[in-house]
Order: structure tokens, then C-alpha cells, then sequence
């Protein structure tokens, strides 16, 4: 296929309807929805919500037409890259916080502090079943051991 001049989107297109395909069925195949479809063969890479997205959905539809999905994702890095403002751009905003990774917090609320009041009621009952257990077992004590012996 002839990619000279051609953008990304107008290659996919070429590339699907050489295939025959509409663009139902390409949905149907691949699990693109059809929005994400038509946003890339019309080149409206601003439409997904994340790069990761774009990426994703380009490699796919790439690969499923016979093209190649890494190489139409360098060709958005090529074509976006230096301009102002001519492609997509996704950048962090000021604003976001930095979620820190770790247990929910139903975990560190609710079944951490059961787990430590469960761990010290059987802590209890351990020491007083041994102490229990040392009485009745039979054995005499040092003090009944020296009575018995003297």
C-alpha cells in the first residue's frame, strides 16, 4: 500500500475498505468501539482519553488490517512530536495527587485492628488454658515435691 502523504487515518481507512470491511464488523473483530474507530481513521488522536489508550487501539487496528501497529504509533510521535500544537497532548496536570499505593482502607480501618484484638483474646486464653493445664495434669509443684520427698 502507498503510505506517501498519507496520514495514519486516511491509511487505516484505505487499508479496511481494501479488506472490504465495514466498520461495524472491524468492531465486532476487534473490540474497538466504533467511536474509537472513526477518531482514529479521522485522525482525532485528542478523542482518547490517555496516550496508553491511543496506543493501544492503533496497534490493534494496525495489526488487524495487516499493518504494522508499532510502526503508525511512531508515526503519531513523528507527527506530533515537535509541533505546538498539532497533535494530541497529554499532560499531567498541576493539580493531581500523587496516590500512594497500599491496603484499602477497609482493610487498614476495620480487619486490621479486629485481627489484633482477636490475636490478643487468644494470647489470654493460651496462658491461662496452660496455666490451667500445668495444675491439673497431675504434677506435683516444687513446694508438693519437697513435702512429698521430706
Amino acid at each position: 500500500m502507498d503510505t506517501q502523504g498519507k496520514t495514519i487515518g486516511e491509511m487505516l481507512k484505505t487499508a479496511r475498505e481494501a479488506r472490504n470491511l465495514t466498520i461495524e464488523q472491524v468492531h465486532r473483530e476487534t473490540r474497538i468501539s466504533v467511536q474509537a474507530i472513526r477518531a482514529l481513521e479521522g485522525d482525532d488522536f485528542g478523542a482518547f482519553p490517555s496516550e496508553t489508550y491511543l496506543k493501544g487501539f492503533l496497534r490493534t487496528y494496525g495489526d488487524f488490517l495487516g499493518l504494522d501497529g508499532a510502526k503508525l504509533w511512531s508515526m503519531t510521535g513523528q507527527r506530533s512530536g515537535g509541533s505546538a500544537g498539532g497533535g494530541p497532548s497529554w499532560e499531567i496536570e498541576e493539580g493531581m495527587r500523587v496516590e500512594k499505593l497500599g491496603p484499602p482502607v477497609i482493610v487498614r480501618r476495620l480487619v486490621l485492628p479486629v485481627l489484633v484484638v482477636l490475636l490478643v483474646i487468644l494470647a489470654i486464653l493460651l496462658v491461662r488454658e496452660r496455666r490451667k493445664t500445668g495444675v491439673s495434669t497431675g504434677r506435683a509443684t516444687p513446694v508438693e515435691a519437697t513435702r512429698i520427698a521430706g
